[in-house]
């Protein structure tokens, strides 16, 4: 049989008692100390050490606060042995004494560290859940604080991530005010059990921001198991690639959840802005809460006039469209009549700030055609991704070639349907592009050049690419005295301010376009459908035509003959931009507007 030492034995009897805890430790200590006070007593009384005849409980308390305060006998207080005996004792008060505080010390950092870690039962009502956090994208965040103005709110934010690490990354990135309170949670969003503490049922607002298509699905379904009972639902707000989703339309009307389609509208943007640098910023202006934003006003003036009269006679702020049962129409047809239970879809500062100056006296514009833009003999777009089609139809028809670069035949083949028909030519370069010289010969009669993000990729391996191709693009341009512009998909909010954006430049980011629109959908569920209508390939869309095709660059006029003149074309003029200002919003100017030669106007309109 194995022998087994007393050391052994011991060791393995105090491993056991440690494993028990600080209770078990301390209840240990306490024991030896009782036992080696007992001891040194009944020595005491045994060998009658003590001079002064003390009686045995007397000595007994004088010797346990002996070992307490760990004191050591005088040279003159007694016998030898009386010395010895004291100086163990006091000894072992000392051990007893740093034991102590190390257990005491330890537990109570441990504690720390585990109420710092630990989940807070959130106890707030009207608060906003935000599921999903990811480093170096705080635009959401950003959004949701400027919103909040001076108000007080309380946004929970929940990311499988330590607590600590997300309090440090928001407090390095994001400018939180004294208002606003942040509580970080570590969870899984998919896991109903793990959200229970961030109190859901009792929130204003949940806005769903996973990216990921299987995570948003799995973290919407576990949001209905939590409340499944509720007696109250928040808004519910999520965002996903594409249409093509495990949720119809009907079953998100029913369990009210409002979906952002971000992949389908970084498509659109993609495309607006490669024929349109600049027109990215503007957008950006639109659906971001810095100036302006969209709300929806009620006005008896104009019941029963055409949209037209409302669109003219607004002042301080811009008449973009109608919402009528739950739709949103941007630019109506100008004689579209204003039903009474319509609401005005105004584009102003803050709500209530538009003002309808005579309407009834606004007569509508004679309709002028617009001049129809210029041919554009070719678009070179670099990349491919599940986007492909979107971009390609939403271009414009004038564009006469569209050259794909960078891809395999078999990427086309499985991207591109081949019944799929298309306004221009689409002309496909399978040629491998490692040299400049057959690079320039791919792109040399590219008027704009457009690069789509790899999404088969990671996102930082993804935006690294495009980062180099945007180089090397900006060299050739340089080099070769050519003039095309160039738009870029990036994927990392982070990753755009690594590089900087030149002339004729358009950084298209994803996630702040989805987070920008995600925060606007928040606080109004009724933004949905108006971002849905502005960025739709049917209907009205935001645009941007130079001043000249107006007939306006370099006079200068009140603001509304500016919006008579525009609105004869039918388009609804939202702003100006200038080589100073990328999107400028004049409708609250009261002073006459001064046009240069080379402004561009943004408007709303179908071309």
């Amino acid at each position: 049989m194995r022998k087994t030492t007393i050391r052994k034995r011991i060791r393995y009897w105090l491993d056991f008692r440690m494993a028990k805890g600080t209770v078990s430790m301390v209840r240990l200590l306490l024991t030896m100390v009782l036992t080696s006070v007992f001891f040194v007593t009944a020595l005491v009384l045994a060998f009658k050490l003590d001079s002064e005849g003390k009686t045995a409980i007397a000595v007994l308390w004088d010797n346990l606060r002996s070992a307490m305060s760990s004191s050591f006998p005088a040279s003159d207080s007694g016998s030898l042995l009386y010395i010895v005996l004291y100086t163990l004792l006091g000894l072992t008060g000392m051990v007893f004494t740093g034991m102590l505080i190390g257990i005491f010390s330890s537990a109570m950092r441990g504690k720390i560290i585990a109420l710092q870690q630990e989940n807070p039962d959130i106890i707030e009502e009207g608060h906003t859940v935000i599921l999903g956090f990811r480093k170096g994208e705080y635009a959401l965040l950003k959004e949701m604080i400027a919103n909040a103005e001076d108000e007080k709110r309380t946004y929970v934010i929940v990311e499988n991530m330590e607590r600590q690490e997300m309090e440090q990354l928001i407090s390095k990135n994001v400018n939180v005010p004294k208002n606003i309170r942040l509580i970080p949670i570590k969870a899984d969003t998919t896991s109903p059990n793990t959200l229970k503490c961030c109190a859901i049922p009792e929130a204003t607002a949940v806005v769903v921001h996973t990216r990921e298509k299987g995570r948003t699905v799995k973290t919407l379904l576990a949001l209905e198991i939590l409340l499944a009972n509720a007696r109250h639902r928040p808004r519910i707000v999520a965002a996903v690639d594409s249409h093509n989703q495990v949720f119809s339309r009907d079953m998100l009307k029913e369990s009210g959840v409002t979906m952002l389609y971000s992949g389908d509208v970084v498509a659109r943007i993609i495309a607006h802005s490669t024929t349109q640098p600049g027109i990215y910023e503007a957008l950006l202006d639109m659906i971001d809460f810095a100036n302006y934003e969209f709300y929806f006003e009620k006005s008896l003036l104009v019941e029963g006039l055409p949209f037209g009269s409302a669109v003219l006679a607004g002042r301080k702020a811009i008449v973009a469209g109608i919402y009528r049962n739950g739709q949103a129409l941007i630019n109506p047809p100008q004689d579209t009549v204003i039903q009474k239970d319509d609401l005005l879809i105004a584009y102003e500062e803050e709500p209530g700030d538009l003002v309808l100056e005579n309407p009834q006296e606004k007569s509508l514009p004679e309709h002028r055609e617009p001049l129809k833009p210029r041919k554009i003999s070719e678009v070179a777009v670099f990349g491919i991704n599940n986007s492909i089609l979107t971009v390609l139809h939403e271009l414009p028809d004038n564009i006469e070639r569209i050259k794909l670069i960078g891809l395999s035949a078999q990427d086309y083949k499985t991207f591109i349907p081949e019944n799929e028909e298309f306004v221009s030519e689409i002309a496909t370069d399978y040629r491998n592009s490692d040299s400049d010289r057959i690079l320039l010969d791919m792109i040399r009669d590219a008027e704009h050049i457009c690069i789509l993000s790899d999404r088969r990729k990671k996102e930082e391996d993804a935006d690294t690419e495009t980062m180099l191709r945007i180089i090397r693009l900006r060299n050739l341009k340089k080099k070769n005295g050519l003039s095309y512009t160039i738009t870029a998909e990036m994927r990392c909010e982070s990753n755009r301010d690594l590089i900087a954006i030149e002339d004729a430049e358009d950084f298209v980011v994803a996630t702040d376009l989805s987070s920008m629109m995600l925060a606007q959908i928040t606080t109004d569920l009724r933004r949905a459908e108006v971002f849905t209508e502005l960025l739709d390939e049917q209907g009205s869309e935001a645009y941007m035509k130079p001043a000249a095709d107006f007939g306006v660059a370099g006079m200068t006029m009140s603001y509304g003959e500016l919006l008579e003149k525009v609105y004869a074309s039918g388009s609804i003029l939202m702003g100006i931009r200038t080589a100073e200002n990328p999107f400028k919003t004049i409708a609250a100017s009261a002073q006459p507007v001064q046009i240069g030669e080379n402004d561009q106007l943004v408007l709303l309109g179908e071309e």
